[in-house]
């Protein structure tokens, strides 16, 4: 994506860790002007440098009033935001106050509905929503091994069995996380997000609830019926150190519809942990992969 003249304001709905901070930089490298409206988990996040600031949820009106007085025609939206808003138990702005009736609409139902209530929100509001991988598609996951050791037989059958439980599990909107072996779905992810169900494995396993011959696997997926503009799956270095903590051999992602968070740091996490990291296509996770693909020194993943 281009900006449609020098420095166009770029809207960034930024939550917290690292993922805003480089959508922001690859925007800004790209001849957009970075906007960045920080909300929920960002609250003291450092963005010295860019234009914007925080906007608690009672002042989201004033964000948006903010956006469209600095010029801003497209916003991307990423970054964690651990709790949704309660407009319920909050003093809005009078801009948010007037927005309450569409506020209240936008937080009903599952995650998918959610995030497609805020895409036609702003839309309404004269901001496009555009998708992550617009501004840094360097940041999507390849096809094929990513890093770490070759995944065995056995992990490859729980990695088939788990992309089918998580396309499934995305189906009915719930999450998009599922931790299997090559036996059968150990733990779904639901509102808790996906680490506290890696958590909740590892006390399993210490608990002996898992077999010592059942090799685990972690799989992140797009739901079918995701709209891309919001929330791909994700994964970094972080993601490595508590897929270890849980006992996972091998992690999956979605194929060109997830987002692989500071490329060189997750390999390396990867390699020194052997875990294996692979890109899954549909139909492919019953399949071999010859060897792990390392990046060169751009840390940003393939061209």
């Amino acid at each position: 994506m281009e900006p449609s003249f020098p420095g166009e304001p770029l809207g960034l709905i930024a939550g917290g860790g690292r993922l805003p901070r480089i959508v922001a930089e690859a925007a800004r490298a790209g001849g957009f002007t970075p906007i960045v409206v920080r909300i929920a988990d960002a609250i003291d996040d450092n963005w010295d440098g860019f234009d914007g600031g925080y906007y608690p949820w009672g002042n989201v009106g004033n964000a948006v009033r903010f956006m469209k007085a600095s010029g801003v025609s497209r916003v991307v939206a990423c970054g964690t935001v651990s709790r949704r808003p309660d407009f319920r138990s909050i003093l809005p702005s009078f801009r948010t106050l007037v927005m309450l009736p569409t506020a209240f609409r936008i937080v009903r139902g599952g995650d998918d509905r959610l995030l497609r209530n805020v895409a036609a929100f702003l839309k309404a509001q004269g901001l496009e929503p555009v998708a992550v991988q617009d501004v840094a598609p360097r940041l999507l996951a390849p096809c094929g091994p990513i890093g770490g050791r070759k995944t065995d037989a056995a992990e490859r059958a729980a990695l088939a069995l788990g992309l089918r439980a998580a396309e499934a599990l995305g189906t009915l909107d719930v999450g998009q996380a599922v931790v299997a072996s090559q036996e059968r779905v150990i733990a779904l992810e639901a509102a808790e997000g996906t680490r506290e169900m890696l958590q909740r494995v590892a006390e399993l396993k210490t608990r002996g609830r898992i077999g010592r011959g059942e090799r685990l696997v972690l799989v992140k997926a797009v739901k079918p019926q995701q709209d891309e503009r919001f929330d791909l799956p994700s994964i970094g270095a972080s993601t490595i150190r508590e897929a270890e903590s849980a006992g996972i051999g091998a992690i999956g992602v979605t194929a060109e519809k997830s987002l692989i968070i500071d490329y060189e740091a997750l390999v390396q996490a990867a390699d020194e942990a052997r875990i294996a990291v692979v890109g899954l296509a549909a139909g492919d996770a019953g399949k071999g992969w010859a060897a792990p693909h390392h990046q060169g020194a751009t840390g940003e993943g393939p061209s």
